[in-house]
């Protein structure tokens, strides 16, 4: 049986060790709610007492990193080596002793390899983060895992920050950051299998699994960031106990400082004699209740310490006081600022983020309703989120033959004189039942309407009336309809569903990798799950490039899945495009 020639090779099972560390990535940008846009590649630095003819080994060797952009790397792995930090340091175990050299070959190749691609990351818009190196045969192996700096522009990451004398570091710039780790410090660990790559469907712990120990581990940074002093405390797990706790009833809703209490940004309005730990969650739960609104609790990673607030010329940017806002019950989030870092819902920690993209939500309403404003799109925007923070269930119809269809109902439901919703409005006509009635300006014609609607193939069973009566009416009306439907349980569907915006450079780069049928399959799958954005004209291409694809001399006993044909959608237009 044959197999793949491999020019560039260090060990066996390379190509599935790679795609099994790429595939965990991604599932867990997936899992934070980041889009799972994550590429991985190794790089090999042959070891010092290797013959291999092969001086660096990147897999994939046919993919977007050409081996020029580690021209150099041995020579550089060595200089570092020299240089290194611990060369004067001296263990008081002979095993550290021994083990010293390889500890600063392996940090040596992995910061000459995070050298290397600055210059790669700065071309082509991404960050880097390179995983410890192992030895695998003859070479030194470096994982990377290479992320678009887009992610960081949706989700934006503390600035970076010198390390005063004195303290063990500021911990991670965003959750993002902490997960990268994670997934590397998961790749590392399979480099100590043998063959690894073999078996990484075993081995390898899950997306969700990543996430929470990325969540856990970013829960040191405010506590590295505000102590000099930091002793390791689990205070993930800290906020979500506290978090889920009642109080003679009522849920937990205030907010806690983490800052060291002698800094003179903390202004104290109570001080505790006797600081209440952390390890006593219901003492914490009921010092909470006494947080009222401009009020906090003040508190490092271990003890609360009072009430009080920061003071007025505290400056964000010095990130010496983070915030935990206890939003509803087993809801919190960490801020710094007015920079949200981490979401947590019944422990399920997640990045900061709208239950709907608000680019695609803007597009998909001026492309519904195409006599309105953007004003107008913003405004059923804030009704939307104003929606979603009601304690109970409720229905907004945008329609363009509002008027009229508030006439015909007017059985079943109440008109009112045309009035543009308020927030305000809406949180009084939305506590009865029924669905408010709206034109595309925001204009409200009728509440509590009993709307009516044939039966719908898109109607389920497993869903509330509220959906399912949203679904037929918006499907039958001749005219063009939108519903945001919030059920009892929380769950928030706009219908029609809405469609991610989808960047006119990443789909050309994907058709343009396609093309030049080199380390294609990732480009391929991209493009299957996203043919709805992909032209005529694109289609065609796509349609030739895999027609070459699929003459390609076969290899005894590969599988190979064909692609079904590619044609354009009807309703696809430059509008579901960004940059």
């Amino acid at each position: 049986m044959a197999g793949n020639l491999i020019y560039l090779f260090m060990w066996g099972y390379q190509e599935s060790y790679r795609i099994s560390i790429q595939q965990l990535a991604r599932n867990v940008l997936k899992e934070l709610g980041a889009e799972a846009d994550a590429e991985v590649l190794l790089v090999g630095a042959r070891s010092p007492n290797s013959k291999n003819p092969n001086q660096v080994c990147v897999e994939p060797e046919d993919g977007q990193w050409p081996l020029s952009v580690f021209d150099g790397l041995l020579d550089s792995v060595e200089t570092t080596y020299q240089s290194h930090h611990l060369q004067n340091i001296v263990y008081g175990d002979e095993p550290s002793m021994r083990d010293k050299p390889e500890w600063m070959r392996r940090d040596s190749v992995r910061t000459s390899v995070a050298m290397a691609l600055e210059t790669f990351d700065t071309a082509h818009n991404v960050t880097s983060f390179c995983g410890e190196a192992r030895r695998v045969g003859d070479y030194y192996v470096t994982p990377v895992v290479q992320v678009p700096n887009a992610t960081f522009v949706q989700f934006p990451a503390l600035s970076p920050k010198p390390i005063n004398e004195g303290q063990r570091g500021y911990g991670f710039r965003s959750l993002i950051h902490a997960a990268m780790h994670a997934v590397l410090h998961e790749a590392t660990e399979e480099l100590h299998n043998p063959d690894p790559g073999r078996f990484s469907h075993r081995s390898i712990r899950s997306a969700e699994e990543i996430v929470r120990i990325a969540a856990k581990d970013f829960l040191h940074t405010p506590g590295l960031s505000i102590e000099r002093q930091y002793i390791h405390t689990d205070l993930f797990d800290a906020l979500n106990l506290v978090s889920s706790l009642m109080y003679e009833g009522a849920k937990g809703i205030g907010h806690l400082v983490l800052v060291d209490p002698e800094n003179e940004v903390v202004d104290f309005l109570a001080k505790f004699t006797e600081p209440v730990p952390f390890r006593e969650p219901r003492w914490v739960r009921k010092v909470l209740q006494m947080a009222t609104t401009g009020v906090g609790i003040i508190a490092n990673s271990q003890y609360i310490f009072g009430l009080g607030q920061l003071t007025e010329s505290h400056s964000p940017s010095a990130q010496d006081a983070f915030t935990v806002a206890f939003i509803d019950h087993y809801h919190w989030e960490l801020r710094c600022g007015d920079l949200v870092l981490l979401r947590s819902h019944y422990a399920v920690p997640r990045l900061p983020q709208e239950p709907f993209d608000k680019a695609a939500f803007l597009a998909n309403y001026a492309r519904l309703f195409s006599l309105s404003s953007q004003e107008d799109g913003l405004h059923l925007w804030s009704l939307l989120l104003a929606q979603i923070r009601q304690e109970h269930g409720s229905m907004i119809v945008v329609t363009e033959d509002a008027a009229s269809e508030a006439r015909r109902l007017s059985k079943q439901g109440t008109n009112i004189s045309p009035v543009r919703l308020s927030e305000a409005l809406l949180r009084s006509v939305s506590g009865i039942d029924g669905t408010i009635l709206l034109d595309p300006r925001g204009f409200c014609h009728a509440i509590g309407v009993i709307l009516d609607g044939g039966a719908s193939d898109t109607c389920t069973p497993s869903r509330g009336s509220r959906y399912n009566s949203g679904v037929r009416y918006v499907q039958e009306g001749r005219y063009r309809r939108l519903a945001i439907v919030v059920s009892d349980d929380r769950t928030v569907d706009i219908i029609p569903p809405l469609r991610r915006l989808v960047s006119r450079e990443l789909l050309e780069r994907h058709i343009a990798t396609l093309e030049a049928a080199r380390n294609y399959h990732d480009s391929r799958n991209w493009l299957d799950n996203h043919r709805f954005y992909i032209n005529a004209e694109q289609c065609e291409r796509v349609n030739i490039a895999m027609v070459k694809l699929d003459a390609h001399p076969r290899e005894v006993g590969r599988i190979y899945l064909g692609t079904v044909t590619f044609e354009a959608h009807p309703e696809m237009d430059d509008s579901y495009l960004c940059d």
